[in-house]
């Protein structure tokens, strides 16, 4: 099956439901016609109960120089080339079948590389087609779903219990791996996919207990937030206003156009769970915990308070962490949690 996409404003929005499974993906461009993310990736085989979830964000700062130009007169990035054309290259390595160790060969001799021809001496910071990649490929079996985590750069993926709450799966490819600290100081990135260097294709593996959610995302959905937990607040938030799955994707692009600085996008699967009512009411005693315990917190902060919205994200992050991060010690370790 081939869901179109549907136009929301500057969003686009793919959405699908049935018993035991859902999912929907959200793209947002910030600077309309010129958005750097590629369309999310969500593939699902029925008869194997194995899919992928994908998303891929062409690193403009890196990628600005001109690959092209379009028909209509429009130029676009290497960074905008790339992330297509990894998702692409993705895509085909999903279908196809090929193992998980497989996939950065595939990208790396399949991804165009052009030189400028210029000859011109180029900054350390500088990379031909780069992009983030961070990637979900999981398979159903009884009562757990296993998964591959692949990334490279600072996209991320997550599972969601309804107990735990959200957990990253993916270690941001940056000096610090503390994602209050990512969040105040946006260092560089130290590995991205790119044409003319070598890359790193993080890879480990995991496993989770039926319901969950399955969730990957660029940096414009959680990079412009006061604190790492009001991502999670945001995800349930808009999970318990919505009134079907097409509606939470239009709520999720709706808030993350009021706050983002970047293109975003996102893509989610929910496992296990009937229908979408529940779904809503596997979440709404977690939500209602995040919402307490850092979402009001934050926002009593006044906005001219600088030292209290400090104070105020340190202490969320003390209590929020444990949880957050309980699986990023087995991606540390190379283990399975």
């Amino acid at each position: 099956m081939d869901i179109q996409p549907r136009a929301r404003g500057r969003a686009q929005l793919w959405y699908h439901s049935e018993e035991n499974f859902g999912a929907l993906a959200v793209w947002t461009e910030r600077n309309p016609g010129h958005g750097e993310d590629a369309d999310p990736l969500v593939l699902f085989r029925r008869s194997s109960g194995r899919g992928l979830i994908a998303v891929f964000d062409g690193v403009g700062g890196a990628g600005r120089s001109v690959a092209g130009r379009t028909s209509a007169g429009v130029d676009r990035t290497q960074a905008w080339v790339a992330s297509r054309r990894v998702r692409a290259l993705t895509e085909e390595w999903f279908v196809g079948n090929s193992t998980a160790t497989i996939l950065r060969e595939h990208i790396a001799g399949r991804l165009a590389h052009e030189d400028d021809g210029r000859g011109r001496v180029r900054g350390s910071m500088h990379r031909e087609f780069p992009t983030t990649l961070a990637g979900l490929e999981f398979r159903m079996t009884g009562a757990e779903v296993s998964w591959d985590v692949l990334w490279a750069g600072d996209s991320r993926c997550y599972v969601a219990e309804p107990e735990l709450g959200l957990q990253q799966l993916s270690r941001d490819d940056t000096q610090s791996a503390d994602a209050l600290e990512l969040l105040v100081q946006d260092p560089p990135m130290t590995n991205m996919v790119s044409a003319d260097r070598r890359f790193e294709l993080n890879h480990w593996r995991g496993r989770a207990p039926l319901p969950c959610l399955l969730i990957g995302a660029t940096d414009g959905f959680f990079g412009y937030l006061d604190a790492p937990a009001l991502f999670e607040h945001l995800l349930w938030k808009t999970l318990l206003s919505a009134q079907d799955i097409m509606h939470w994707s239009a709520l999720l692009a709706e808030r993350v156009s009021g706050y983002t600085g970047d293109d975003a996008s996102l893509a989610i699967v929910a496992l296990g769970f009937p229908h979408f009512n529940d779904l809503r009411v596997h979440f709404r005693e977690r939500a209602e915990r995040v919402d307490a315990e850092h979402a009001v917190p934050l926002a009593l902060v006044r906005p001219d308070d600088r030292a209290g919205l400090i104070t105020a994200r340190e202490h969320s992050w003390r209590r929020y962490r444990g949880d957050y991060e309980r699986r990023l010690r087995g991606c540390a370790e190379g283990a399975p949690v």
